[in-house]
């Protein structure tokens, strides 16, 4: 199998990148299509696999219309929720029932503006699955679990009175899990079916109980490393800072709703918590991302001639995205060109591509574009998920 690669570097990237700021900033917002288009453009031109480099073919007028229509619309929003509170509730319903089709559309628009070999990416998945994935599927949940809460309340309440209320705690961890493990198929399926390549096409059979273990061991790792880190901050809140300032930070706390002004100590507390407990989410991120990405790339093919496969780890995975946040936070963001060629190029060289016939003969029988292509004149442009890929 043959992997991708990325040839960029971070000092190309900046000097992208800071133009793209001050264009950005002296246009007043005006540039930000074309500057979204240099970057993909650079990231996906460096982005190599056997001797062939991806290209994006968007232009900034293109997604300029998106971005004009997402402005107007925000303005319209933010304008209006300020004199009509409930005509912005309505505004935001109506979103929300767009947002299926915004999906659509973009992944239509982004897939064909990628290439390989001069040849696009597309996606074929249809509004309806869009809207039965993005919508119907979170609403049915979500009724769902009221239907079940409303039950054990109005049912079982009665019944045993007050103490009926521990078993909302169980059913409620499960519901997460159930939730997002078959929203993650659901999701997977539309998008890995519907997108192809030429005339090659993408297929995957995913089942709903690797993405439930997924969830569940994600979940378990997390509350698992949450106690941890709550027992290291409070036994050093015990043997560093002391039992007496302990209770003078309660007391503290209590007095801050009577408008009492905390000292150092509450503050380094607090700030001990936020640099134990947001490595915990960095890490469960990092879990998320590569278990999923493993089995979702394990069961892709394409033409059943092409199979994937995800070398991304999840400590590795961690230790560059904390890392980078470290080198963000010291460097007041301007190391953020050499984060993201950082993480971006670990993601991409994790991805690896293999061939029964070789790539070359796969391109020679199934590469040409056939009439599935079309050129789509606006874009509706949100990120959905490395799908090109």
């Amino acid at each position: 199998m043959k992997s991708l690669e990325f040839n960029g570097t971070g000092t190309e990237y900046f000097k992208i990148w800071i133009v793209n700021i001050l264009l950005t900033i002296v246009t007043l917002g005006i540039y930000h299509p074309w500057a979204k288009v240099r970057t993909r453009r650079y990231f996906y031109g460096n982005t190599e696999l056997d001797n062939a480099n991806f290209e994006y073919h968007a232009t900034g007028k293109q997604l300029f219309i998106s971005y004009v229509i997402a402005m107007i619309i925000f303005a319209i929003y933010v304008g209006v929720g300020q004199v009509f509170p409930i005509v912005s509730g309505i505004l935001a319903i109506v979103f929300l029932l767009a947002f299926p089709w915004i999906i659509w559309r973009s992944l239509k628009f982004n897939l064909r503006m990628t290439s390989y070999r001069n040849v696009r990416f597309g996606f074929s998945g249809g509004l309806s699955g869009s809207y039965a994935t993005f919508l119907g599927y979170p609403i049915g949940m979500v009724l769902a679990m009221g239907i079940v809460i409303a039950v054990i309340m109005g049912v079982l309440v009665p019944m045993l009175g007050e103490a009926v209320g521990i078993l909302l705690v169980p059913v409620l961890l499960l519901f997460y899990p159930l939730f997002f493990a078959m929203f993650n198929k659901i999701s997977s399926s539309y998008l890995t079916n519907g997108a192809h390549f030429g005339q090659g096409q993408f297929s995957a059979d995913f089942e709903f109980k690797p993405f439930f273990m997924i969830m569940l061991k994600g979940m378990g790792l997390g509350l698992l490393l949450s106690m941890v880190a709550m027992i290291v901050i409070g036994l050093l809140a015990y043997f560093v800072v002391g039992p007496e300032q302990i209770s003078s930070i309660s007391e503290q706390m209590q007095g801050m709703e009577q408008g009492a002004q905390p000292d150092a100590s509450f503050f380094m507390l607090i700030f001990s918590v936020y640099a134990f407990l947001i490595p915990v989410v960095i890490y469960v991120i990092a879990y998320f991302k590569a278990r999923h990405r493993t089995y979702i790339l394990n069961e892709t093919t394409l033409d059943n001639s092409i199979n994937f496969e995800s070398t991304l780890r999840a400590n590795k995975f961690f230790g560059i995205s904390f890392t980078n946040l470290l080198l963000l936070i010291f460097t007041l963001g301007l190391a953020y060109p050499w984060t993201a060629v950082r993480l971006y190029r670990y993601s991409t060289e994790s991805i690896h591509v293999g061939a029964s016939e070789g790539l070359d003969g796969y391109m020679s029988q199934k590469g040409h574009e056939g009439a599935l292509g079309e050129e789509l004149g606006e874009a509706f442009d949100i990120d959905v998920g490395g799908v090109a890929f």
